[in-house]
Protein backbone atom coordinates (compact mmCIF):
# COMPACT_ATOMS: atom_id res chain seq x y z
CA UNK A 1 0.00 0.00 0.00
CA UNK A 2 2.95 2.31 1.13
CA UNK A 3 4.29 1.83 -2.48
CA UNK A 4 0.94 2.49 -4.21
CA UNK A 5 0.41 5.92 -2.14
CA UNK A 6 4.40 6.85 -3.15
CA UNK A 7 3.50 6.23 -6.48
CA UNK A 8 0.01 8.24 -6.83
CA UNK A 9 2.32 10.84 -5.00
CA UNK A 10 5.05 10.81 -7.16
CA UNK A 11 2.41 11.21 -10.32
CA UNK A 12 0.73 14.08 -8.80
CA UNK A 13 4.25 15.78 -8.11
CA UNK A 14 5.39 15.20 -11.33
CA UNK A 15 1.95 16.00 -13.15
CA UNK A 16 1.73 19.24 -11.12
CA UNK A 17 5.30 20.15 -12.39
CA UNK A 18 4.44 19.04 -16.05
CA UNK A 19 1.20 21.60 -16.14
CA UNK A 20 3.71 24.68 -14.51
CA UNK A 21 6.12 23.97 -16.88
CA UNK A 22 3.87 23.82 -19.40
CA UNK A 23 1.79 27.29 -18.40
CA UNK A 24 5.34 28.82 -18.09
CA UNK A 25 6.44 27.96 -21.41
CA UNK A 26 2.96 29.03 -23.15
CA UNK A 27 3.08 32.36 -20.77
CA UNK A 28 6.61 33.06 -22.37
CA UNK A 29 5.63 32.67 -26.31
CA UNK A 30 3.37 35.18 -27.88
CA UNK A 31 0.69 34.15 -30.82
CA UNK A 32 3.55 34.11 -33.60
CA UNK A 33 5.75 32.27 -31.12
CA UNK A 34 7.98 35.12 -30.61
CA UNK A 35 9.48 35.89 -26.97
CA UNK A 36 7.02 38.66 -25.29
CA UNK A 37 8.47 41.89 -24.96
CA UNK A 38 10.48 42.59 -21.82
CA UNK A 39 9.31 44.87 -19.37
CA UNK A 40 11.37 48.55 -19.44
CA UNK A 41 13.52 48.79 -16.27
CA UNK A 42 13.95 51.64 -14.24
CA UNK A 43 16.82 52.77 -16.08
CA UNK A 44 14.95 52.32 -19.34
CA UNK A 45 12.27 54.49 -17.51
CA UNK A 46 15.03 57.17 -16.41
CA UNK A 47 16.25 57.38 -19.94
CA UNK A 48 13.16 58.19 -21.00
CA UNK A 49 12.09 60.64 -18.84
CA UNK A 50 15.56 61.86 -19.52
CA UNK A 51 14.67 62.38 -23.23
CA UNK A 52 11.50 63.66 -22.88
CA UNK A 53 12.82 66.63 -20.37
CA UNK A 54 15.41 67.32 -22.59
CA UNK A 55 13.06 67.42 -25.60
CA UNK A 56 11.00 70.22 -23.52
CA UNK A 57 13.81 72.15 -22.73
CA UNK A 58 15.42 72.19 -26.28
CA UNK A 59 11.69 72.86 -27.94
CA UNK A 60 11.05 75.82 -25.27
CA UNK A 61 14.30 77.50 -27.02
CA UNK A 62 13.23 76.61 -30.85
CA UNK A 63 10.00 78.32 -29.33
CA UNK A 64 11.58 80.97 -28.54
CA UNK A 65 13.70 81.87 -31.48
CA UNK A 66 10.86 81.20 -33.83
CA UNK A 67 9.11 84.00 -31.95
CA UNK A 68 12.15 85.93 -31.87
CA UNK A 69 12.26 85.56 -35.66
CA UNK A 70 8.42 86.15 -36.17
CA UNK A 71 9.02 89.57 -34.02
CA UNK A 72 6.02 88.02 -31.60
CA UNK A 73 6.05 87.74 -27.99
CA UNK A 74 5.31 83.92 -27.53
CA UNK A 75 3.41 81.18 -28.88
CA UNK A 76 1.07 77.92 -28.46
CA UNK A 77 4.43 76.40 -28.61
CA UNK A 78 6.42 78.04 -26.11
CA UNK A 79 3.65 77.97 -23.65
CA UNK A 80 3.80 74.00 -24.61
CA UNK A 81 7.10 73.72 -23.39
CA UNK A 82 7.32 76.62 -20.98
CA UNK A 83 5.27 77.11 -17.72
CA UNK A 84 5.45 79.64 -14.54
CA UNK A 85 8.66 81.71 -14.10
CA UNK A 86 10.17 80.36 -17.49
CA UNK A 87 7.24 81.27 -19.27
CA UNK A 88 6.94 84.41 -17.81
CA UNK A 89 10.94 85.31 -18.83
CA UNK A 90 10.97 84.22 -21.87
CA UNK A 91 7.93 85.95 -22.96
CA UNK A 92 9.90 89.17 -21.53
CA UNK A 93 12.70 88.70 -23.34
CA UNK A 94 10.83 88.11 -26.49
CA UNK A 95 8.74 91.32 -25.43
CA UNK A 96 11.62 93.39 -25.30
CA UNK A 97 13.05 92.37 -28.43
CA UNK A 98 10.22 92.85 -30.21
CA UNK A 99 9.83 96.57 -28.56
CA UNK A 100 13.74 97.29 -29.05
CA UNK A 101 12.91 96.19 -32.96
CA UNK A 102 15.77 95.38 -35.31
CA UNK A 103 16.96 92.49 -37.22
CA UNK A 104 16.43 89.45 -35.47
CA UNK A 105 19.16 86.22 -36.78
CA UNK A 106 21.08 83.16 -36.01
CA UNK A 107 19.94 80.67 -33.24
CA UNK A 108 21.87 80.05 -29.61
CA UNK A 109 23.80 76.42 -29.37
CA UNK A 110 22.96 74.22 -26.35
CA UNK A 111 24.78 72.13 -24.59
CA UNK A 112 22.48 70.85 -22.39
CA UNK A 113 22.47 68.10 -19.22
CA UNK A 114 19.80 66.83 -17.70
CA UNK A 115 19.43 65.03 -14.02
CA UNK A 116 16.05 63.31 -13.16
CA UNK A 117 15.51 64.74 -9.35
CA UNK A 118 12.02 62.33 -9.12
CA UNK A 119 9.08 61.23 -11.35
CA UNK A 120 7.67 65.00 -11.17
CA UNK A 121 11.26 67.16 -11.18
CA UNK A 122 14.16 67.33 -13.13
CA UNK A 123 16.85 69.63 -13.75
CA UNK A 124 18.61 70.93 -16.64
CA UNK A 125 22.15 72.40 -16.93
CA UNK A 126 23.68 73.99 -20.44
CA UNK A 127 26.48 76.26 -21.70
CA UNK A 128 24.40 78.46 -23.90
CA UNK A 129 26.41 79.84 -26.88
CA UNK A 130 24.49 82.56 -28.27
CA UNK A 131 27.22 84.40 -29.86
CA UNK A 132 25.46 83.64 -33.26
CA UNK A 133 21.85 85.08 -31.84
CA UNK A 134 20.96 88.84 -32.11
CA UNK A 135 18.02 89.15 -30.88
CA UNK A 136 17.40 93.10 -32.02
CA UNK A 137 19.80 95.46 -31.01
CA UNK A 138 21.38 93.63 -28.52
CA UNK A 139 25.01 92.23 -29.21
CA UNK A 140 25.82 88.45 -29.01
CA UNK A 141 27.98 87.57 -25.93
CA UNK A 142 31.61 86.74 -27.06
CA UNK A 143 31.03 83.58 -24.31
CA UNK A 144 29.10 81.15 -23.21
CA UNK A 145 26.83 81.45 -20.23
CA UNK A 146 25.68 79.16 -17.92
CA UNK A 147 21.58 78.51 -17.75
CA UNK A 148 20.12 76.66 -15.07
CA UNK A 149 16.61 75.25 -15.91
CA UNK A 150 14.13 73.49 -13.28
CA UNK A 151 11.40 71.33 -15.07
CA UNK A 152 8.02 69.70 -13.58
CA UNK A 153 6.28 66.68 -14.98
CA UNK A 154 2.62 67.94 -14.36
CA UNK A 155 0.95 64.36 -15.41
CA UNK A 156 0.99 64.44 -18.92
CA UNK A 157 4.23 66.13 -20.20
CA UNK A 158 7.66 67.94 -18.94
CA UNK A 159 7.94 71.71 -19.12
CA UNK A 160 10.57 74.38 -17.93
CA UNK A 161 8.84 75.97 -14.71
CA UNK A 162 12.40 77.72 -13.46
CA UNK A 163 14.66 79.46 -15.41
CA UNK A 164 17.80 80.96 -14.53
CA UNK A 165 20.06 82.25 -17.18
CA UNK A 166 23.72 83.71 -16.26
CA UNK A 167 26.12 86.24 -17.45
CA UNK A 168 28.74 85.61 -20.22
CA UNK A 169 31.76 83.55 -19.75
CA UNK A 170 30.23 81.36 -16.25
CA UNK A 171 30.28 78.28 -18.94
Amino acid sequence: MRSRVSTASRNAAFAGCLVALLLSTACATTAEGEPPAPEPSPTAQATDDEAAALAAYTGMWEAVVTASHDGTDGSAELERHAVDGALALMTQALRDARQTGGDVSGEPVLDPEVLIESSGSAQVTDCLDDSSWRLSAQSASAEPRRVDAGLVHDGLAWRVSDLRIWEPGTC
